[in-house]
């Protein structure tokens, strides 16, 4: 097997490693702001993003997913 097939081979498996799934419960959202100042100011999050899958929801997506 030459250099670059094992090369290759490594990258293409790191990359499977990193892919994170998406079938994810979305237990825990972080909170995110536009600017400094605003942190921890419930009315004036922008977004939330998952701990665990990163995908990123709006606040309105947070409040019909806790609805639900």
């Amino acid at each position: 097997m030459s250099i670059l097939s094992r090369l290759s081979r490594k990258a293409a498996e790191q990359a499977q490693v990193a892919e994170l799934p998406r079938d994810c419960g979305h237990w825990e959202l972080a909170p995110r702001w536009d600017a400094a100042p605003d942190i921890g100011v419930p009315n004036l999050v922008v977004s939330y993003a998952s701990t665990s899958c990163r995908s990123i929801f709006l606040p309105e997506e947070v409040k019909a997913m806790r609805d639900s």
